[in-house]
C-alpha cells in the first residue's frame, strides 16, 4: 500500500436562500483518506452562512463531524473518520449568499492498495 498526499475541493453554488451542498470521497478501489481537515468557505460572505460537515456513504451522509457559524469566511476541522470508497466528506451550507459559490477542500493522506 502507498500513502500520497490528498487535497481535493468539491463546489456547490448556492441556490435563492444561500443553502447548497458539496462532497467529494475516494474513488478508485482500495482507496482510502485518512488524517482528514476539511476546511470550508464561500466566495463572498454578505451573508454569513453556517455550514456542518458530515462523511459518509452515498447518497445520505451518515456521520456527523462539525458544525460553524463561520461558513463563509472560512473554518475547518480534523473531526472526521477514515473515509472508504462509497464513502464521502459532505459539507453543507445554510444562509449565505445566492448565488456565491462554496468550496469545500479536503486534505489528508491518500492510501491506494
Amino acid at each position: 500500500m502507498r500513502d500520497l498526499p490528498l487535497s481535493v475541493k468539491a463546489y456547490a453554488t448556492l441556490d435563492g436562500a444561500g443553502n447548497g451542498t458539496a462532497s467529494t470521497g475516494p474513488e478508485s478501489f482500495g482507496e482510502s483518506w485518512s488524517a482528514l481537515t476539511a476546511s470550508v468557505s464561500v466566495a463572498t460572505n454578505a451573508s454569513e452562512a453556517t455550514c456542518a460537515t458530515y462523511a459518509g456513504a452515498a447518497p445520505t451522509p451518515g456521520y456527523f463531524a462539525d458544525a460553524t457559524t463561520w461558513g463563509s469566511t472560512g473554518d475547518s476541522t480534523t473531526n472526521l473518520p477514515v473515509v472508504k470508497v462509497g464513502g464521502q466528506v459532505w459539507a453543507t451550507w445554510t444562509g449565505g449568499d445566492p448565488g456565491a459559490r462554496a468550496t469545500l477542500t479536503v486534505t489528508g493522506t491518500r492510501t491506494v492498495a
